[in-house]
């Protein structure tokens, strides 16, 4: 569960979370993302809104394959608005992700038809062996490089999480 932060903690946030929530005072917040939308030229983020969802992201003139998402989802209460906000990655990447764990995933499932077919019929399983290996140093292949693409989208995901700020403050 993601704990409820004031302006003034996300203000002060130093470690960039990739989910949390924002207790505003103000009813009309969807107003001051609109607002902003005609401003966001100045700050090089991109305010696109559907309903209560509202997503910020880095122009394409600094865009890299890396840079993050901001997703806010607006739940109005009756004199206040409490934001729930998602730092994600581009949906470019992420499906590109998700196909890539997807067939990793599927050749692991045939690597162990493989196993079962040769253990069942007594020949060597070396092959099995070292493509599991391999399916499993790229999976960790993956997780470095997402951790890595991370750490470098830091600055543009505190730019994000500045101009949010700005809006809310």
């Amino acid at each position: 569960m993601a704990k409820i932060l004031s302006v003034e903690e996300l203000n002060e946030q130093l470690q960039l979370k990739p989910r949390f929530k924002v207790e505003v005072n103000d009813a009309n917040i969807q107003k001051r993302f609109s607002a902003e939308k005609n401003h966001q030229s100045k700050n090089n983020v991109i305010i696109k809104s559907l309903d209560e969802h509202i997503w910020l992201s880095i122009q394409k003139i600094e865009k890299r394959y890396y840079s993050p998402r901001l997703h806010v989802e607006i739940e109005q209460r009756e004199k206040h608005c409490i934001l729930h906000c998602t730092f994600g990655p581009d949906p470019n990447l992420w499906t590109m992700f998700m196909f890539v764990h997807f067939f990793l995933g599927l050749a692991f499932i045939g690597v162990l038809t493989l196993y079962y077919t040769n253990t069942t019929l007594g020949n060597s399983n070396i092959l099995a062996y070292s493509l599991m290996l391999t399916i499993a140093l790229l999976w960790i292949g993956l997780y470095v490089f997402a951790r890595n693409n991370r750490q470098k989208a830091a600055p543009q995901s505190k730019q994000l999480l500045k101009v949010l700020a700005n809006v809310i403050s």
